[in-house]
């Protein structure tokens, strides 16, 4: 195992850029090439892609290697409902957050849309919860990337959101909560296809 304060940042980097789209879905990861990349040696590349495993934001194919996940509509239709159960059941849990705005600060959508349910997760005050919620996050980011481009008005349906939870939540937010899994799930199709096709970020 890497020392800690190798691998902590090796395994942060390696995340972030598969929440970046720097590498397309299936392609293969060489731990070869992403050490060079990342600038360690392959030891810790091989324990954060390992970690990673764990977290399904890689997988292993035995006698294959590290890939990044391809996954079809049925998997992101799956991956959708089971984040509206979780996000119902922590909307039913809420306190009074300690925040009064949801600490997103960004303009891009997929940066958002996470702090919307990372807000939503941390008001629930459960830690089981919260941690399904936000490995959820990291699963749908590659599709909220890319949504606007089948959801137009996707930016304008995530600041309803915030506006709603921060106006203390309701029946009215759960409602918009619900439109909102069940449009992208409709759109599953169209994200999968548009994930495939996209020319990723390389750096």
């Amino acid at each position: 195992m890497s020392p800690a304060h190798v691998l902590e940042p090796t395994y942060a980097s390696i995340k972030q850029k598969l929440l970046d789209g720097a590498w397309p879905p299936g392609s293969r990861l060489e731990s070869v090439r992403i050490a060079d990349l990342v600038g360690v040696s392959m030891t810790p590349v091989r324990d954060s892609l390992n970690r990673l495993v764990g977290e399904r934001l890689v997988d292993l194919r035995p006698g294959f290697g590290f890939h990044v996940p391809r996954l079809c509509t049925f998997d992101l239709r799956e991956l959708l409902e089971l984040n509206l159960v979780l996000v119902r059941l922590a909307m039913k849990r809420m306190g009074h957050a300690e925040q009064t705005e949801i600490p997103s600060g960004s303009v891009d959508l997929a940066l958002r849309s996470r702090a919307v349910f990372s807000y939503i997760a941390a008001a629930a005050r459960n830690e089981a919860l919260t941690d399904a919620i936000e490995s959820l996050n990291d699963r749908l980011h590659p599709f909220r990337r890319i949504e606007a481009e089948v959801l137009r008005d996707a930016k304008q349906e995530v600041a309803d959101l915030e506006a709603m939870l921060i106006n203390s939540p309701s029946r009215q937010t759960a409602v918009a909560m619900r439109r909102y899994h069940q449009r992208r799930i409709s759109a599953a199709p169209r994200l999968v296809a548009m994930l495939q096709q996209a020319h990723p970020t390389r750096s």
